[in-house]
């Protein structure tokens, strides 16, 4: 076994003992020397890995997700990309769900957010973001569905919306309403006048 080996099954052994503490006492309770003592290594042995438990965090969404998913967005395959992260995720429901307890300044929402946006933006990377009002951008774009994608997630995990449904249906539901919703705006009069309502206050300001 090489020395890279030892390395990678190091951060395995910590990030499942953070895991298993996650579900057994809540992100708030864990402490470094907690997560030492269940992996079964020196307290400073964990700092040659990871700066603090924010930091596992983001890791285990890097490799347990973001790693696979890009094996689709690199083809340009998306929505097999979506498809792929609602299977991530539904293989470790009871620790994202805990994850979403992780609230504040580096909790797990905006952790999420920022590691999802990225694949937003290089998915309009073809669109033209010519548009006379300058907040509509790519940019802009991939931050509010990066949004969305994540409290879909949470309503799935956390808010018992449709706690039972299947990845693949939580997935298609997901996807169509990011493309097919503006279809289902235009059907409805109320949302209809309310845009006409906006444009003419614009026109007029």
């Amino acid at each position: 076994m090489t020395v890279l080996d030892n390395k990678m099954l190091t951060y395995e052994l910590i990030v499942n003992s953070f895991k298993k503490l996650m579900k057994e006492t809540g992100f708030q309770k864990i402490t470094v020397k907690m997560i030492a003592g269940e992996s079964g290594i020196m307290r400073s042995t964990f700092y040659n890995y990871f700066q603090d438990k924010y930091e596992i965090l983001e890791w285990i969404v890097d490799e347990d997700i973001l790693s696979k998913v890009s094996v689709s967005t690199e083809r340009k395959k998306y929505s097999n990309a979506a498809r792929d992260l609602f299977k991530c995720v539904a293989e470790d429901k009871v620790f994202y769900k805990k994850a979403f307890e992780i609230t504040g300044q580096n909790g797990f929402e905006e952790i999420l957010v920022s590691k999802v946006m990225p694949l937003f933006v290089e998915a309009y990377e073809s669109v033209n973001f010519d548009y006379p009002n300058s907040l509509i951008t790519r940019e802009n774009m991939a931050h509010y569905q990066s949004l969305a994608l994540v409290e879909f997630l949470k309503m799935w995990l956390c808010e018992n919306c449709f706690a039972d449904a299947e990845s693949d249906d939580v997935c298609e539901a997901f996807v169509f309403m990011l493309t097919q919703g503006n279809s289902f705006s235009r059907q409805s009069t109320g949302l209809a006048a309310l845009a006409n309502e906006i444009k003419k206050a614009i026109k007029k300001s």
